[in-house]
């Protein structure tokens, strides 16, 4: 038993190169997280401490491993593992990119012991293991440079070590290994653009933060969100949204959303309109696990077209609340324990950091206007919709208004596009606006006096005036999409994407997002962009500052794949053209049975079961000692076509084609 589950000896690599190529692999991994994840001390120390211990394991590679090395080395595995426990769970060295910083110092570490060829593999998948974290992290095409150049290294591994083992020197021709490296990228690049990017069905959300241990302390407090200017404690909270004030917005961004479908990421939910100012009514809550599953959540919505995964990344300080598309399936977040109130948001023990990351899974209904149109109203509400249809302090004219905009709305969906609809075409958007008048109703002075707002006031509006309607309704805030990458699946959310809307209740459907903001899409259901990439990398064109044209085909639709189709088989059929009269001129040139002979000599050596080596002559080859420990070939062939090749190479007589053909005959 112990001899099958011993693996074999590996050989001592003595190759300088291969080893550079492992340290270049590991360097180029720690750029991405140093690049893209902020941090900078740990990849300069595991930088420095890995390029000390390539030196130090080349210098001993033929040394036997001394015992209290070992034992050293395996202390300070076993600190590094305690740091990126301490730091992940507690914060204790800054919390940023604790796992990754963690796989970092291993490899530094164990830099110090890389006497085999299998322990410069398994620095490599290490360092192809920092270079995923990294990819976490990475939010632009530039990771893929990184990406690639981290391929480079593997392949100049993989090419120098074996040059080493037949005790070849290390190179080779410059133009094939240009071809090798080129066309495959190119090729991947043309496919990348062709073919249509699927959308997986997710299983559960992706754990990439590990959790800490901070716990709840008292009840929930709703934190504030960037709308509004609000006094709050030290930690922000507050259980209101006043619309007398409105708080100024930067561009800075606050988050990254990794995502297959662009949505609004949902916060915080409010039911109660009072002199001017919206709160939540119900302070219930239930305490749940980091990851949440399916079956604690409640069930896909009618005509549910599939679930979707976003992922995550906190780039500024942000209040404790899961921000995602909502209906949720399931989530996970790094914190000891979450709580969800009883409008179905979740809220984390503490503020969230920079650099965490959490994962939500959600569903994508069906939510378009032929199907919502067939969504008829209830004869009887339930009664737990009774605060949605609560009017608060709305006068009899925006009652009025509200009947007049509904007039000639036959649907329940039509009340509510109507009400929507004319709040975007009737009043503009503006955050240039005087505080609102002592003693006046915001909605009011929104509607009739100055009828310009933000997001807040049309959204207000339009909930007071849809429960006028007898529609439940309620406000959402949260996020807009932010500006999102159809092609990399990303969206990158900034300050003033801060956001509020409406969720209209619908019977057999529930809470649906309308949105009465000028300039946004009335109809606010989340929807998958075009997959295929080369509609996406038509639709950034523009941002490139390309050209018009070019923009004018992104907005084509499908149609906008064809010029891209036609100009990828035009590719296509030159690089066929050449490889055919490169065959042409190979043929054109070459003597009669040489290249019959050249093939037949190469499948001998595949029968052999091993490749004539690059400084090798035939005769060399067949006189090697390696040959004989492979399958024989058929008595004599191998030294027949051995004879004829250099005949044919060194005096220039190539064997009839019909003698290649009787001696191929004989390889069984």
């Amino acid at each position: 038993m112990r001899r099958l589950l011993r693996l074999p000896a590996s050989p001592i690599e003595h190759s300088v190169q291969a080893r550079g190529a492992v340290f270049a692999a590991f360097a180029t991994s720690v750029l991405a997280v140093a690049a893209y994840g902020q941090d900078y001390v740990a990849p300069a120390i595991g930088v420095a401490v890995a390029a000390a211990g390539h030196v130090v394991s080349y210098r001993e590679r033929n040394q036997k491993r001394g015992f209290w090395r070992q034992v050293f080395l395996a202390a300070l595995v076993f600190g590094a593992l305690f740091y990126v426990i301490a730091d992940s769970a507690l914060a204790l060295f800054g919390g940023v990119l604790p796992q990754a910083n963690f796989a970092i110092l291993l490899v530094a570490i164990t830099s110090f012991d890389l006497k085999t060829r299998r322990n410069c593999y398994s620095s490599l998948w290490i360092s192809l293991a920092i270079l995923y974290l990294g990819a976490v992290y990475a939010w632009d095409y530039g990771f893929g440079l990184l990406a690639a150049m981290w391929m480079v290294w593997l392949a100049m591994f993989w090419l120098a070590s074996h040059l080493r083992r037949i005790n070849a020197p290390f190179g080779g021709p410059a133009r094939p290994f240009a071809v090798m490296l080129v066309a495959p990228l190119l090729l991947g690049v043309l496919l990348f653009v062709a073919l249509p990017q699927p959308s997986g069905v997710p299983v559960s959300p992706l754990v990439v933060s590990l959790p800490n241990f901070t716990s709840f302390k008292g009840d929930i407090a709703s934190p504030a969100l960037p709308l509004v200017q609000l006094a709050g404690d030290a930690t922000g909270a507050t259980g209101s949204i006043d619309l007398h004030f409105r708080g100024r917005l930067g561009d800075s961004p606050v988050m990254l959303v990794r995502t297959g479908a662009p949505a609004y990421w949902r916060g915080l939910v409010f039911d109660t309109y009072d002199d001017g100012a919206w709160t939540a009514s119900i302070g219930g809550y239930r305490e749940m696990q980091p990851y949440v599953p399916p079956r604690l959540l409640p069930p896909a919505p009618n005509d549910n077209l599939g679930t979707f995964v976003q992922t995550f990344r906190v780039l500024r300080p942000m209040p404790g609340v899961i921000n995602a598309a909502y209906p949720i399936e399931s989530l996970y977040a790094p914190v000891a324990a979450l709580r969800e109130d009883a409008y179905g948001t979740f809220h984390t023990p503490e503020q969230l950091r920079p650099g965490q990351t959490y994962s939500v899974v959600s569903y994508l209904p069906n939510l378009t206007p032929d199907v919502l149109r067939q969504d008829a109203s209830m004869d009887r509400l339930p009664d737990h919709l009774g605060r949605y249809l609560t009017l608060g302090p709305l006068s009899s004219r925006a009652r009025d208004l509200a009947d007049e905009a509904a007039r000639s709305a036959t649907t329940y969906y039509d009340k509510v596009m109507a009400v929507t609809t004319y709040l975007q075409r009737s009043y503009r958007y503006s955050l240039d606006l005087p505080p609102v008048p002592a003693g006046r109703d915001p909605v009011d002075w929104f509607l009739f006096d100055v009828k310009t707002g933000y997001c807040e006031q049309f959204a207000t509006a339009e909930v007071l005036m849809l429960r006028s309607l007898g529609i439940p309704a309620r406000l959402a805030t949260g996020y807009a999409t932010g500006d999102y990458d159809p092609v990399l699946n990303q969206a990158v959310v900034r300050e003033h994407d801060a956001h509020a809307w409406v969720e209209a209740w619908f019977p057999h459907h529930g809470w649906v997002p309308v949105d009465p903001t000028p300039g946004a899409s009335p109809l606010a259901a989340t929807r998958f962009p075009s997959h295929w990439a080369g509609g996406g990398i038509a639709r950034l064109i523009p941002h490139l500052t390309v050209g018009a044209p070019i923009a004018a085909l992104g907005s084509l639709g499908f149609l906008g794949v064809v010029p891209m189709g036609v100009a990828i088989a035009l590719v296509f059929v030159a690089l066929y053209a050449w490889l055919r009269r490169r065959r042409w001129s190979l043929r054109r040139h070459a003597q009669p049975g040489e290249l019959e002979l050249l093939r037949l000599y190469e499948r001998l050596q595949r029968r052999l079961g091993r490749r004539r080596a690059p400084p090798e002559t035939p005769l060399e080859y067949q006189q090697s000692p390696f040959v004989g420990r492979w399958r024989k070939a058929p008595e004599g062939l191998l030294e027949e076509v051995t004879h004829a090749v250099n005949e044919g190479a060194y005096a220039g007589r190539w064997p009839e084609p019909s003698k290649v053909r009787r001696l191929a005959e004989r390889i069984s």
